[in-house]
């Protein structure tokens, strides 16, 4: 009998210890998740997902071990186009293993560029129908996405994602979404091509010209290569000619020659038409340049209008 009273004091004693150590515990795993050290908390849901095996593996360490096997899992959902499934497959992925950008690249792409497309042409859904599912996926795919950066907030790949979702001419552009990404990626990566994705942005959204001239300006200052890309130049030279602007430059300053400046602006004009970039002194330009150059029939954009560019190689041969 005194044996027995023993082991329940002793019993009483761990519980008691247990208690107290609780809080401070569950304070120490706060501070370690918040500090990124181990991965967050599984939700109820999540742990429901997995089943025995899966549960057995986690308890166990082996979250990442199971983040690969879901991975392939999601991609039978992807190849039977069962949306909803690999969405709830990637939130337990990226659940599993959190800091593993390329989980977070992979299923955010899917909802925004898989799942949106199917949506576009899913021909059972009316017109109206499709409109909206795709809209609903790539505003799924924005929030994969951004849930993504709460981990791993200077993962460049990330912001770029976005700024391509949303600057995309083939899907639903949202030109500010988009030009908040690319300052994003340009700020964390300081990378040429996310400083000029950027500043493109900013070209085609209508009431921020002296802000994207003025960003042009900054980076030319730390970098004079930027002008040897034609869509920098052409859209340089035309906010260059905004009311206003002290030095408006010239085309010889920009192109090189006038001959330079009328192809390039003659393709960049495609890029206005069905882009939205900025394009305002463009058309008077051109029109004043074919008069100089006495540019033929073939090669004039108001007379002939086409859908092809115009090439060095093309125009030589013509212009002889």
């Amino acid at each position: 009998m005194p044996s027995f009273k023993k082991v329940v004091l002793l019993f009483l004693a761990l519980v008691v210890m247990g208690l107290v150590k609780l809080p401070f515990e569950q304070a120490y795993h706060k501070q370690l998740r918040s500090r990124g050290i181990i991965p967050p908390a599984l939700s109820v849901e999540k742990w429901n997902r997995m089943g025995q095996t899966g549960l057995a593996g986690v308890l166990g360490g082996l979250r990442s071990v199971f983040a690969v096997a879901f991975s392939l899992k999601a991609h039978t959902h992807f190849a039977n186009q069962e949306w909803y499934e690999l969405k709830k497959d990637y939130e337990l992925i990226t659940a599993l293993d959190p800091k593993n950008p390329f989980y977070w690249n992979n299923g955010g792409w899917h909802l925004a560029y898989n799942a949106a497309s199917w949506a576009r042409m899913d021909p059972d859904l009316r017109p109206v129908q499709r409109e909206a599912v795709e809209r609903e996926y790539l505003e799924k795919g924005d929030a994969f996405f951004q849930e993504g950066l709460t981990h791993l907030p200077n993962d460049i790949d990330l912001w770029a994602q976005i700024g391509n979702m949303w600057s995309s001419p083939f899907k639903k552009p949202d030109y500010p979404r988009a030009a908040l990404a690319w300052k994003e990626a340009a700020e964390r990566g300081n990378n040429g091509i996310y400083q000029r994705r950027y500043f493109y942005t900013l070209g085609q959204i209508r009431g921020r010209e002296h802000e994207a001239l003025a960003y042009a300006n900054k980076m030319l200052k730390d970098d004079s290569r930027h002008v040897r890309f034609p869509t920098f130049r052409t859209l340089y030279w035309c906010l260059s000619q905004l009311p206003g602007v002290p030095v408006q430059l010239s085309l010889e300053k920009i192109f090189g020659s006038h001959e330079q400046a009328y192809r390039e602006l003659y393709n960049y004009r495609f890029r206005v038409q069905k882009e939205g970039f900025y394009g305002e002194p463009l058309d008077d330009t051109l029109r004043q340049l074919i008069q100089e150059l006495n540019v033929p029939f073939k090669l004039d954009p108001f007379l002939n209008p086409r859908k092809q560019r115009l090439t060095s190689k093309e125009w030589n041969r013509i212009m002889q």
